[in-house]
């Protein structure tokens, strides 16, 4: 095998990809649409309906005028009747948002309807029905004349939430939140997922591309199959990983851009913590806590995590399983003169990396379960399911280690085998290979 080979038909690989519109275009318009899914939520919370909304109260109950108080852009106007029919024909001129009408069915007991010639403010009516709803308990609690009842009622309201601790190695305790580990996990290994998908469809169509396009034939003359096909392999991967750091990189500075334009109030927020930040992302997050304690326990919980071993895991996982699904994606493409010809041949590969995506969700609940475990170091789902259990912690070094080292000894077996196939299939043109064919081809010995 000559490596110098390779290393120009990786050169190429790169070179050519990089150039394309369609590279230029997902890099940098990916990062765009990540950074909007990040910042429109957040925009969205501080975007507030300003106008000015009346309500016009038809209450013969006097219940909704004893709890219903003007709010910042929506005021109340309370009358004892009111003919609806008369509202419905006047209602444009009365310049209200809205009309209510409260009824009391029976003592205690209240029904309260909205009517409006378009949409209704939700946040009127979430006012409204919480309002109501407390002001009835109210006085279905007073009905039973119990003494000091209010008193009573505070006293045996009771929310106890269970707070999980684990301990370091060091023996300290600190406190953990199992939601910031699922999401963890449900990210990265979905990210894995998505990547070998993605790009190891890219190959798929740039073998088939120079196949129809009977480019191979030329190259071919110069070097062996494998070469091709390893060179291709890897500078696919290459592409993949130079994209996966713009994202990254691209999607920071549009963020903090974004930051920088809502105004003089984030900048400050963000100088005020600044020393939490140089103190790592924990200390930056608890230091947004108002006091319920929850950012704290995120905080804590993100300090449990490895970083500099999960993110290297992560690369590992990425690149093994890449290059294993790329190997038998390569192969696919070769035995194929169309796209579409090869749906029959992938969808036998791809189910494992959709299996280990479903063991994934298991995996979030039941780490260390049987089926996690073994999941986790069986090569074809290990990518997914090793990365979802790793920020739960408590993966010994050696499940960790021999699943990677099987990842990679199973891309070996992949590139010997699909190195066979790769020989014939690329130089066969107008003929329906069939998974018979595929066996003899990957039994010849001189392969």
């Amino acid at each position: 095998m000559n490596f110098k080979k390779i290393k120009f038909i990786v050169g190429r690989e790169f070179t050519v990809r990089v150039r394309k519109k369609s590279f230029l275009i997902a890099t940098f318009l990916t990062p765009l649409l990540m950074a909007a899914l990040i910042t429109v939520p957040m925009l969205m919370t501080t975007v507030k309906d300003n106008r000015e909304k009346i309500i016009e109260v038809i209450d013969p109950s006097g219940i909704g005028q004893s709890v219903l108080e003007d709010q910042e852009y929506t005021s109340f106007k309370f009358v004892k009747e009111g003919d609806l029919e008369q509202y419905k024909q006047t209602f444009d001129i009365r310049n209200i948002h809205a009309v209510c009408v409260i009824e009391e069915i029976q003592p205690n007991n209240v029904d309260v309807r909205m009517y409006s010639t378009g949409q209704i403010d939700q946040d009127v009516q979430k006012y409204v029905s919480r309002q109501i709803s407390s002001e009835v308990e109210k006085r279905k609690l007073e009905s039973y004349n119990i003494p000091e009842l209010k008193e009573i009622m505070e006293n045996i309201k009771t929310n106890i939430q269970v707070k999980s601790f684990t301990w370091t190695e060091t023996g300290d305790e600190k406190e953990t939140i199992t939601e910031v580990y699922m999401a963890i996990a449900y990210l990265s290994s979905f990210l894995i997922y998505m990547f070998i998908f993605m790009y190891g469809s890219m190959v798929i169509r740039g073998v088939i591309e120079e196949k129809t396009n009977r480019i191979v034939e030329v190259i071919i003359s110069s070097v062996k199959p494998v070469e091709l096909m390893l060179g291709k392999i890897v500078g696919v991967a290459l592409v993949a990983l130079l994209q996966f750091l713009l994202w990254i990189l691209l999607t920071i500075i549009i963020i903090f851009i974004v930051m920088i334009a809502l105004g003089s109030g984030t900048v400050s927020e963000l100088t005020q913590t600044a020393p939490q930040i140089q103190g790592g992302l924990a200390g930056a997050i608890a230091s947004f806590d108002t006091g319920s304690g929850v950012l704290t326990g995120i905080a804590s919980t993100l300090s449990q995590i490895h970083v500099g071993k999960f993110l290297l895991s992560f690369c590992l996982y990425f690149i093994g399983g890449y290059l294993m699904y790329a190997s038998m994606f390569a192969a696919i493409g070769s035995v194929s003169d169309a796209e579409t010809d090869t749906q029959q041949f992938q969808l036998p590969i791809t189910i494992p990396l959709i299996l280990g995506l479903f063991i994934m969700m298991h995996t979030f609940q039941h780490p260390d379960s049987s089926l996690s475990v073994w999941a986790s170091m069986i090569p074809f789902t290990s990518p997914m399911v090793m990365l979802a259990r790793l920020p739960f912690g408590g993966v010994p070094l050696w499940q960790l280690i021999v699943s990677i080292v099987l990842l990679f000894l199973s891309f070996l077996a992949a590139v010997y085998f699909s190195a066979k196939i790769y020989k014939v299939g690329i130089l066969m043109y107008g003929k329906k290979v069939t998974w018979k064919e595929l066996w003899k081809w990957m039994r010849y010995k001189n392969g």
